[in-house]
């Protein structure tokens, strides 16, 4: 018999919904009440913005409102801002104790095969893992699979793309960093995403992709038991759901907050750095080239979720030209032992950190 997993069946659900979830059932699987899984559709026409994304950077707000389109920030999960239609994408998450799972990589690892044999199941044989993570076809991006520290417990997740949503909507509202994408085969967004409709040559319904995934997993010897969720934990989310929908929490990083809080008589830069993936920094520096204040920012999956935040507290008071220092307080927070992030090689880097640092040092001067 395999490890027993609780199957949750969310089906379709607004981010709110989504995101206040994952704090309830993580809590579960902190308390020793055993493993989770979870599959669902998107319900609700929204973008969504990753937990360590400067907004500013990514989309224009104001236009957001002017369109009506709901903006939210995934709480500690990381990534890249993302646009979604109702029913344009499936989900499914692995949500696991930390104790008995410590290792992300391990757990990518053990997860890949049963993702792979669930597109085969789907008739997506030819999409592929680009590192831990993306899944792609041709060279064009499906979806992804990601390990993360959401506190409570460990999670591995993930989700594809399963019908073309309206990318005009998303092109009028998002702010593409000139180099995020200067690493990608395809440019041009409305080429660079692909659909399992569009592989498939037919529409892929959540319940045959939820079936077999569920399959795949019993397959590769883990036991699902379903047990929705109870009364209790619904209500729960509605809890996290209101909190989550202020707008503190979308401009929880804002370069626009930043620089309008900035210190009187500071000077103000942005730096971004393309590595593996994308870093931003910024900074403002005072008269005698000090760094008086520090924001850093980026698409990235680290944990745990408040890392990047202490490492711009970590740049405070250094000088801003001293390229030694800088960068030994960024190691000292982001190369600490309870740093951690899923596939260190397409992960990113102290000297990432460092690069977009110094670029907005060079701004600010």
């Amino acid at each position: 018999m395999g490890e027993a997993f609780r199957f949750v069946d969310l089906g379709p659900q607004d981010p709110f919904q989504a995101f206040g979830r994952m704090p309830v059932l993580g809590t579960n699987v902190h308390e020793g009440k055993g493993p989770i899984m979870t599959t669902s559709v998107w319900g609700a026409t929204h973008l969504n913005v990753g937990w360590f994304d400067d907004v500013d950077a990514t989309l224009d707000l104001e236009r957001c409102q002017e369109l009506g389109v709901q903006v939210i920030r995934r709480p500690v999960y990381g990534g890249g801002t993302a646009f979604y239609e109702a029913g344009s994408a499936v989900m499914w998450s692995w949500l696991l104790p930390k104790e008995a799972h410590p290792d992300l990589d391990a757990e990518l690892t053990r997860f890949q095969p049963v993702v792979t044999d669930a597109l085969q199941r789907l008739g997506l044989e030819g999409v592929v893992f680009e590192g831990s993570s993306d899944l792609r076809f041709n060279g064009r991006k499906l979806g992804a699979l990601t390990g993360q520290d959401v506190v409570l417990c460990n999670s591995v997740g993930g989700f594809i793309n399963n019908r073309p949503p309206d990318l005009d909507t998303y092109l009028r509202v998002v702010r593409i960093p000139d180099d995020k994408f200067k690493d990608k085969a395809v440019k041009d967004m409305r080429e660079y995403v692909v659909t399992a409709e569009e592989i498939r040559g037919k529409p892929l319904p959540y319940k045959e992709f939820r079936d077999a995934l569920v399959a795949a997993t019993e397959a590769a010897g883990f036991e699902l038991y379903d047990e929705p969720l109870t009364e209790d934990e619904n209500r729960g989310v509605q809890k996290i759901a209101g909190k989550i929908a202020r707008d503190e929490s979308v401009r929880r990083i804002s370069s626009d907050r930043f620089r309008a809080q900035a210190p009187a008589g500071s000077k103000v830069g942005f730096g971004n750095e393309k590595g593996r993936k994308l870093c931003r920094a910024g900074v403002a520096v005072d008269g005698r080239g000090t760094i008086v204040a520090a924001m850093m920012a980026g698409d990235m999956h680290v944990g745990p979720p408040d890392v990047i935040d202490r490492t711009a507290a970590a740049l405070v008071g250094a000088d801003s030209a001293d390229e030694t220092d800088l960068r030994a307080r960024i190691a000292s927070v982001f190369e600490a032992d309870d740093v951690h992030q899923a596939d260190g090689m397409m992960g990113v880097t102290t000297d990432d950190l460092l690069k977009a640092v110094q670029k907005a040092v060079a701004e600010a001067r």
